[in-house]
């Protein structure tokens, strides 16, 4: 728990019941001594008291109680997928639909990891009770990437046009700045939604000004997000040489694409996974997302602040559309063998 005060309370979620909750009911003494937790009142037995068929059940699931996230639930061999999938994009615009569709090959899912603690972003990772893991959401490679990686994750990441990243960022800022609950969506939003106040997105002048008043802290975060991601530690400033690195970390990725190619990688990825879910579904955008890109990518400012994911973007766009070159060329060329052994035979 953020606070090591608090006695952890827990959810179990049985299909067509009543939702149970019971507070930690095991005192974990290593945590005390570790000074983790205050009392070391944060450990749980869950057994035939609390839910008299348990071990009857075919399908349930703990889960921490403040959080929603799952702690624990029965792995079904004829539903879910024997595998662990990371799926890495920065976008503040999550595409729910995509989501959906792959959640439920999985037995534990973590949709949206950036909003999670670097503890709780560990555990998932070390998670050893299922062999059935999906994890998504804007995870820092270069601090959890050898991590998953010896934990037997697969991995996949899609890569964009940061002037339409940045769009669709200052869109759904804006759409936040209209809602009471916009804090809820964490504290980078927060320190973000003061330059999309009073800041008109359809005029050049107007969005130049907002972007001269960036504090260190909004400039920080806006600067090259992709190649933040895939490239630096979350202590470390974007810098030119970062892209060299974010290059070396996505060869060693399973799959990579860009959105341009969104088709060519939604069947690359659902064959590695060995379901259909990113190929039913195209990528979405908030409205206006063309037309903010378009006059972002005109201020030069913006481009500045962009240098590194604008080369990063371009590099990766360039491998892939080889790469695909060369499969259609190896693809033909296997074609005209057969049709050859074909005539001959």
């Amino acid at each position: 728990m953020d606070n090591p005060a608090e006695v952890p309370e827990f959810t179990v979620d049985i299909p067509e019941r009543k939702q149970l909750s019971f507070k930690a009911n095991v005192l974990r003494h290593d945590l005390l001594s570790l000074g983790v937790h205050a009392t070391g009142l944060a450990g749980f037995s869950l057994d035939e008291q609390l839910v008299p068929d348990l071990f009857e059940l075919s399908d349930f699931t703990l889960s921490e109680a403040s959080t929603g996230l799952p702690i624990y639930r029965r792995y079904n061999s004829d539903i879910h997928r024997p595998l662990k999938f990371m799926f890495l994009e920065v976008a503040a615009f999550p595409q729910v639909r995509i989501m959906r569709a792959l959640m439920p090959h999985f037995t534990l899912r973590y949709p949206f990891m950036e909003r999670c603690t670097l503890d709780t972003t560990n555990a998932v990772i070390a998670h050893n009770f299922t062999p059935s893991i999906f994890a998504a959401g804007q995870i820092n490679w270069p601090r959890h990437g050898s991590f998953a990686r010896e934990k037997g994750f697969m991995s996949a990441a899609l890569i964009r046009d940061p002037f339409e990243e940045l769009a669709e960022r200052l869109l759904f800022l804006t759409y936040l700045s209209k809602q009471p609950s916009a804090a809820a969506q964490g504290k980078n939003y927060a320190v973000l939604l003061p330059i999309v106040e009073g800041a008109d997105l359809s005029d050049t002048h107007s969005i130049l000004a907002a972007f001269r008043k960036l504090s260190p802290e909004q400039r920080r975060l806006l600067r090259s997000p992709m190649t933040a991601l895939f490239g630096c530690t979350p202590d470390e400033d974007v810098q030119r040489r970062h892209v060299s690195v974010a290059l070396d970390n996505l060869a060693l990725f399973d799959a990579v694409g860009t959105r341009e190619q969104f088709a060519d990688f939604a069947e690359c990825v659902d064959g590695l996974i060995g379901v259909r879910a990113f190929g039913s579904h195209s990528m979405e955008k908030l409205p206006g997302t063309d037309g903010l890109q378009s006059i972002l990518r005109d201020i030069g400012f913006v481009a500045d602040l962009l240098d590194e994911d604008i080369a990063l973007h371009n590099f990766v766009k360039d491998a892939v559309k080889e790469g695909l070159q060369q499969e259609r060329r190896g693809s033909e060329g296997s074609q005209e063998f057969v049709s050859l052994n074909s005539r001959v035979s």
